[in-house]
Parts: structure tokens; C-alpha cells; sequence
């Protein structure tokens, strides 16, 4: 058999079995140093050095550039983990296909050796396969064509509710809270005089900087992977959710909405919405059974100090009529 042909056959036939019956393998619920999925991907270039060392194949460069391709693809596509968004896909295998290019013309031999069979193919001897070629050209075009044009059935519109209304009282950690009259007990000044200051360089200095510092680094911790380092909504992972983590910095977001709020939001996540809010497609879990009560009211005062935004408040009667009485006014309604 020919020894490129055979080559191609060990390439595609191992990497199969590696997939289907080595992969799972090496993927256990607690990795260790041995059974993880990185020290899985080596030992597939492992194998195929050691077999076409074996049985002393030479496969050409055309044959060796495609098979770097394809492991490079097969890395970013099943083997890193987490998985990364498409775009950043896109990056890391255009970088991929250039350290590939720069592989095969690294000489003029080699890229000499390279160009030969696709010279062949579309003006040499290769005649069966340029017969091949030129036939499966139209059709591959013509069926991607196809699937351009034909026209796409989208499934209905949710219509959902941004911001449900909120149940009279929650109940977080064994403790009832009234969300109308719920305040966040680190919050000492609603028109953050403290903008001067900044969370981690000031901690030292003053109480307030201190519980935005712890947070900052609760939200660094669990948060931004979806709501993004910017508070933008634009994390590593938000791009697999639809609708988009919320965009904190949206002047219709928290701007718009009480501390009370949030930590009735982030407190029961996506399950603890009410049922005439549905259909919801939040995945935001309830943080209540992973970060403590004070934890969740100080990522609300991060959020807030982080985008300068002041969370909304009501005023009450009796704020009012302490402001007539300063005015000298007769009480009323202005």
C-alpha cells in the first residue's frame, strides 16, 4: 500500500479511536496529574511519531501541514476547557493556520514539496482527482448556496418581563426580609460622597472602601465570568446565554432598580423568579446557596460604585414633610 495513503489511514483511523474510546477515559469527573484531557491530547502526536516511526512512513509535508491543522482544531474545539466563544476560536485558528503556513515554507524545498500534488491535481498528472475535484467544487458551492437562500423557520418570540415584580418579602439564609423597606446595611452614604476613593487601594483607609473591596473580589470571583470584568454583561461566557447576562452599566439596569431588588435577584437567581414572568431564559443560579448574606449585599454595593450608578430610592411621607417644614411650606401635595 502506498505509504501516504497508509499514513493518512493511521492518522484518521487513530484519531477516531482516541476520540470514541480513549477521550472518555481521561476525562473522569476529578482529573488528576495522569487521567486529564491535556495529557490526553499528548499522546496523540505520541502515537502517531511512534507509529509511522514503526513502520517507517514518511507522509509528505502536504500531509503533515494538514494533520498540525487538524490537531490544532481538534485542541480548541474539544480538548480546551472551558470552552471559549467562537470569536476567540476564529483568533486562535487563524493564528494556528499562519504558524502552519510558516511550517511548510519555511524553505524552498519544503514548500516546493508542498505545492507538488496540488500542482498535480489542477494541471498534472493527477487527472482522477481534478476530475474529482472539479465536480465536487460546484456541488459543495452550490449546496452551501443553497443553505444561504433557504429560508429559515425562527422559533416564536419570548415575550419576557426584564424586570418582574417582586414578591412583598424573601426569605434568604432562614431570615425574612420586606424588600419595600429592605436596606443594604453597608450602604452609609446613598449619594456616594466616597468617589474620590477606590475599592483596594483605599480598604485601609475607611470602612466603606473596605466592604466595596470584599465586594469587588466576591464578584471577581463568582460574577464575571458572565457579567463580565467591565460589569458589561460581556464575560467570557455570555455568549452562550440568551438573553445576554445583564449589562450593568445600561443606564436600565440597576440604575433603574433598589438594592432590595438585586438582592432578591441575585439571592434566588433565574429558579426564584416568579411564574408570571415565565418564559425566562435566566441562568443566573441562586447565589444564596453559594455566598453568605453580607456577601451579597456587598457585590450590590461594588456594582453600583463600580458603574456610578445610585441605586433607586423612594421618598417616604415623612421625608417629605420634614423637607415642607424646612421650606416653610404648608403641607401639600407639588
Amino acid at each position: 500500500m502506498n505509504k501516504t495513503l497508509m499514513s493518512f489511514i493511521v492518522f484518521v483511523g487513530g484519531l477516531l479511536v482516541f476520540h470514541n474510546v480513549v477521550f472518555p477515559i481521561f476525562t473522569t469527573k476529578e482529573p488528576g496529574w495522569i487521567l486529564n484531557r491535556y495529557v490526553y491530547y499528548l499522546t496523540i502526536p505520541a502515537f502517531l511519531i511512534f507509529v509511522n516511526i514503526t513502520l517507517r512512513l514518511k507522509p509528505p509535508i502536504a500531509l503533515n501541514a494538514l494533520v498540525v491543522w487538524c490537531l490544532g482544531f481538534y485542541f480548541y474545539k474539544y480538548i480546551l476547557f472551558p470552552p471559549i466563544p467562537w470569536t476567540l476560536f476564529i483568533t486562535y485558528m487563524m493564528l494556528w493556520s499562519i504558524g502552519t503556513f510558516l511550517y511548510i515554507s519555511q524553505d524552498a524545498d519544503t514548500f516546493r514539496e508542498f505545492r507538488a500534488p496540488i500542482a498535480k491535481t489542477i494541471a498534472g498528472e493527477y487527472k482522477l482527482a481534478r476530475m474529482v475535484l472539479f465536480v465536487l467544487l460546484p456541488v459543495l458551492v452550490g449546496f452551501a448556496t443553497y443553505k444561504a437562500i433557504y429560508p429559515a423557520f425562527e422559533e416564536p418570540v419570548e415575550l419576557r418581563t426584564v424586570h418582574p415584580a417582586p414578591p412583598a418579602t424573601t426569605k434568604v439564609h432562614g431570615k425574612t426580609y420586606t424588600l419595600e423597606s429592605a436596606r443594604n446595611p453597608f450602604r452609609v452614604d446613598e449619594q456616594d460622597n466616597y468617589k474620590d476613593s477606590f475599592p483596594f487601594l483605599d480598604a485601609d483607609k475607611n470602612e466603606y472602601m473596605k466592604n466595596v473591596t470584599e465586594g469587588g473580589t466576591v464578584f471577581f470571583q463568582n460574577c464575571h465570568f458572565c457579567h463580565g470584568d467591565q460589569l458589561n454583561g460581556l464575560g467570557m461566557f455570555s455568549h452562550v446565554f440568551n438573553p445576554t447576562p445583564a449589562n450593568f452599566i445600561d443606564p436600565g439596569t440597576i440604575a433603574m432598580l433598589r438594592e432590595s431588588f438585586l438582592f432578591w435577584r441575585v439571592s434566588k437567581g433565574g429558579p426564584g423568579l416568579p411564574n408570571e414572568s415565565t418564559p425566562w431564559s435566566s441562568a443566573m443560579p441562586p447565589w444564596e446557596e453559594h455566598l453568605t448574606t453580607e456577601e451579597i449585599w456587598k457585590v450590590i454595593l461594588f456594582e453600583y460604585w463600580y458603574t456610578g450608578w445610585h441605586p433607586r430610592t423612594f421618598d417616604t411621607e415623612e421625608n417629605y414633610v420634614g423637607q415642607w417644614e424646612k421650606e416653610g411650606k404648608p403641607k401639600g401635595i407639588y
